[in-house]
């Protein structure tokens, strides 16, 4: 039975099927489809680069990524899955093989031709000098030091993120184990077979390790005492008289008057850190209290706001005269910088204290916007976007802090040389109390013949 044809209904027009575009469409589909096989090779593009390692500071893959970049332009490099780039003193590609990153020149070498296996340049090179950029010297490659266990090539618990505590010469806790247990194993179990004393045995050597002294765990492990050992509590029992010399008494004392000095001024500094801050406040505040006023009142964020009372700071001899004056005293006993009105108010030289008042809020006790500008002219900068005063705070607050590590690392300085100065006379005072040494004077008459 035939099959029977569509039924057409009357006034509708046959579709009429699109011309297959040529020229750019049929060469789209076909980089379409270049483009998918590429998507699909790209792990094993990868997966050859991956092969390459950097030294242990992390130089960045220059290879695997060239050989990824062009991949894209030649389909045959993504086929074949290696870096077609010179490299290594053989100037060769990349052919898969293992490669590590010089440190200093960032070029890439073979292991084969630099005599280097895999396992060692992954695991062993701390850092990785070429033969072109070694000097003998100081460029050199550095290798990691190896688990201290015989016929262990694994590095030791001491590079990268180990903690403090947790650093060994071992590269485990069992390796550290079993070093001590074939260490033991090499001593004799007894004293038989005419053994001389100079050698101990297992059970000699275990009672040895754990003979410590009990608080000699808090100083770290220790046989003996180190020759005229001083104990701690030696300054509390002598007399310091009878251990230091003139010189060292008037080195001491010109020490300790010198660390006295830069603990004033460190003091001094911190009080200039404290007026920054009072000043930084009393922007804020002044800014806050203008948005409720008028619109001619109104301070906005460009407001600088610089008070000149901030002129000493920096300057310790200055700023020491400021503190103890009547307005720096009034000042950080209040703990803010009073404004022209406030009690405590100390006006600065060529400014009236009759005029015009500002209180604390902003608020302008005298006639008008301009009275209340020109009160707050006297002691701050009232300009907008000022330049001279630009970042101010932050400026200040640097150079002070930076004034402070200088004055506490010398003050250091100082500390360690009279540690040192009393360490030294110590050791000789311990030295000579158990040498007993004396002079006998003999008085004699002595002929002299001309």
């Amino acid at each position: 039975m035939a099959p029977k044809k569509p039924v057409k209904k009357r006034g509708t027009a046959a579709p009429i099927k699109a011309p297959k575009r040529g020229g750019k469409g049929g060469s789209s589909k076909k980089g379409a489809a270049k483009s998918s096989a590429s998507k699909a090779k790209k792990p094993k593009t990868e997966g050859a680069s991956s092969q390459r390692t950097a030294s242990q500071r992390g130089s960045s893959a220059a290879p695997a990524s060239s050989s990824v970049n062009g991949g894209d332009d030649d389909g045959s490099d993504e086929e074949s899955g290696s870096d077609q780039g010179i490299y290594c003193i053989c100037r060769g590609p990349d052919n898969h093989r293992f490669m590590i990153s010089c440190d200093r020149c960032e070029d890439w070498f073979h292991g084969d031709c630099i005599g280097m296996d895999k396992y060692t340049g992954e695991n062993l090179v701390q850092r990785y000098i070429c033969p072109n950029c070694t000097d003998g010297r100081l460029m050199v490659t550095r290798y990691k030091k190896t688990c201290a266990l015989n016929r262990c090539d694994r590095p030791a618990r001491m590079y990268g993120d180990v903690a403090k505590e947790e650093a060994s010469i071992f590269c485990s806790e069992e390796h550290c184990q079993l070093w001590w247990e074939q260490l033991v194993g090499t001593l004799p179990r007894n004293r038989t077979g005419g053994l001389s004393g100079d050698v101990l045995t297992q059970e000699e050597f275990m009672g040895l390790l754990g003979s410590a002294k009990k608080g000699a765990r808090k100083e770290g492990w220790k046989i003996g005492d180190e020759p005229f050992g001083v104990p701690s509590n030696f300054w509390d029992t002598t007399p310091p008289s009878q251990v230091l010399t003139e010189e060292e008494s008037a080195l001491l004392s010109s020490s300790a008057s010198e660390r006295h000095s830069l603990g004033e001024e460190i003091v001094l500094c911190k009080k200039m850190l404290q007026l920054i801050d009072m000043a930084v406040k009393q922007r804020e505040s002044i800014i806050s209290a203008s948005l409720g006023g008028p619109k001619s009142q109104l301070l906005g964020k460009d407001f600088c706001g610089y008070d000149y009372r901030l002129d000493t700071v920096g300057a310790t001899a200055a700023f020491a005269s400021f503190v103890h004056s009547t307005a720096g005293e009034a000042i950080f006993k209040s703990g803010r910088l009073p404004l022209p009105g406030d009690e405590g108010f100390v006006p600065p030289d060529g400014m009236d204290d009759a005029g015009p008042h500002v209180n604390g809020n902003g608020v302008t006790n005298g006639h008008g916007a301009a009275a209340g500008v020109a009160a707050l002219a006297g002691v701050m900068c009232v300009r907008r976007k000022c330049k001279p005063h630009a970042g101010w705070s932050g400026i200040h607050t640097k150079n002070v802090k930076h004034q402070i590590k200088e004055l506490a690392a010398q003050a250091k300085e100082n500390l360690d040389f009279e540690a040192r100065i009393r360490d030294c006379a110590a050791v000789r005072y311990q030295r000579r109390k158990r040498e007993m040494n004396a002079v006998e004077v003999m008085d004699r008459e002595v002929d002299m013949e001309d």
